[in-house]
C-alpha cells in the first residue's frame, strides 16, 4: 500500500520529469530557431523572410493540432502523446539537419511543429490539470519555472555546440537530448493516477 510520503515523492518526480522536458523542447525548438537562423540562411542561401516562414509553419501546424491532441490526452493517452511526441521531435530535429534546400526546410519545420504541438506547455498543462484535479496550480507554477530557464540554459549552449561543431551537427546533439523526456512517460505509468483524477467530471472538479 503507498504511503504518503511515497506518493508525495512519486508526484514529485512526475511534475520533475515533465518540467525537464519542457525545458529540452522549449529550449531546443522555439528558442533554437533564433540562434541556427544565420548559419542556416548561409548554408541554403535563403533569405530572412524565407526561413521565418519556416517558424511560422511550425506554429501553424501546431495550432491546428492542438485540439485533437488535447482530446488524446483527455481519453487517457497522455503518456501516448507526450512520449510520441518527444521522439519525434527528436526525429524532425536530425530532418532539419538534413536539408539541402528551401522547401525541405519548410517540410521539416512542419515537422517540428507536429512535435511540439505534442510537447509544449498546452498538453503539459492537460497532463497536470487531470493528475492533480484539486492541486494543479502548485504543479504548473513548478512546471513554467523550470520550463523557463530555457533561454538562459540552450541559447548559449546552441550558441557553444555550433562553435564548437557546426549547426548541422549541433542539432542531432540536441536531438539526441530529446531521449529523457519519454522518462515522464515511464513515471507516469508507475504512478498511478490519484481515484479522483479519473472519476471527476469535467468542469466540476473542486478548485
Amino acid at each position: 500500500m503507498t504511503t504518503a510520503r511515497e506518493k508525495t515523492v512519486g508526484d514529485g518526480a512526475f511534475v520533475f520529469w515533465l518540467s525537464f522536458a519542457q525545458l529540452i523542447s522549449w529550449g531546443s525548438v522555439f528558442y533554437g530557431f533564433s540562434v541556427f537562423l544565420e548559419p542556416t540562411e548561409q548554408a541554403l542561401g535563403i533569405g530572412r523572410a524565407e526561413s521565418s516562414l519556416g517558424f511560422s509553419l511550425a506554429l501553424l501546424a501546431e495550432g491546428l493540432l492542438a485540439y485533437p491532441m488535447g482530446r488524446w490526452i483527455d481519453r487517457g493517452h497522455e503518456r501516448a502523446v507526450m512520449t510520441l511526441g518527444s521522439l519525434w521531435t527528436g526525429l524532425s530535429l536530425i530532418a532539419l539537419s538534413q536539408v539541402q534546400n528551401l522547401w525541405q526546410f519548410w517540410g521539416a519545420w512542419l515537422m517540428l511543429g507536429v512535435g511540439l504541438s505534442a510537447t509544449l506547455y498546452p498538453p503539459a498543462f492537460a497532463v497536470l490539470t487531470r493528475r492533480f484535479p484539486t492541486d494543479f496550480r502548485r504543479a504548473i507554477i513548478s512546471l513554467t519555472f523550470l520550463g523557463g530557464l530555457a533561454s538562459t540554459v540552450f541559447i548559449p549552449l546552441m550558441a557553444a555546440l555550433i562553435d564548437w561543431l557546426d549547426w548541422r551537427h549541433a542539432l542531432w546533439v540536441l536531438a539526441g537530448r530529446f531521449r529523457p523526456a519519454p522518462a515522464c512517460g515511464d513515471r507516469a505509468r508507475r504512478a498511478p493516477v490519484p481515484p479522483t483524477a479519473r472519476q471527476c467530471p469535467p468542469g466540476r472538479c473542486p478548485t
